[in-house]
């Protein structure tokens, strides 16, 4: 039986939570990473734009990332070290893109939000702590270690290659952070 980490299910719950009474309520504008009301005084958006997932799909691929990789990180590491993780992921995310979006004149009223940025950090974190564990896609493809760590982090930036790095930041921040956080 697999082991259910606290830490895993009170992010989930919040996911789950802020994302649908975001979709009832239309309210995903609220809980978005915005550099430009953060420093109006809106400081909750440095967390709750982590938990905005705007789709059905992201939603559940979200949910199945966290499960997956975050409960195997939470039983290697324990309960203290995931949840260091995940704040210093977060933090660093959202605090390093309000400081560099109130730099740069084009994001500073861009909203920032989605999981997507602690999904990217927990493949990465779960792929160098788990080197001979693969994933395997469509059955074909096979992926794992330092490939898919560095492949992750690649294709976000790939992602700031063809969007800018200005609409992929937190992402940008968070894999950097990840890498650094499992090469100390």
């Amino acid at each position: 039986p697999r082991w259910f980490s606290p830490t895993i299910a009170a992010l989930l719950a919040a996911t789950f939570a802020l994302s649908l009474g975001a979709a009832l309520a239309d309210g995903f504008g609220a809980l978005a990473l915005v550099p430009d009301r953060v420093w109006r005084g809106e400081v909750w958006r440095l967390v709750t734009w982590v938990f905005a997932v705007p789709g059905p799909r992201a939603l559940v691929a979200t949910a199945v990332v966290l499960y997956w990789f975050g409960g195997e990180l939470a039983a290697r590491w324990r309960e203290p070290s995931l949840r260091r993780f995940v704040a210093v992921i977060v933090g660093v995310a959202g605090a390093g893109t309000a400081a560099l979006g109130a730099m740069v004149p084009m994001a500073h009223h861009l909203p920032y939000f989605s999981a997507l940025a602690l999904y990217d950090a927990l493949v990465i974190a779960w792929a160098l702590e788990f080197p001979d564990r693969r994933l395997r896609v469509y059955g074909v493809l096979s992926f794992g270690g330092p490939i898919l760590a560095y492949g992750t982090a690649g294709l976000t930036a790939l992602a700031a290659i063809y969007f800018g790095p200005v609409a992929v930041l937190p992402k940008l921040l968070a894999a950097i952070t990840a890498l650094a956080w499992m090469s100390a």
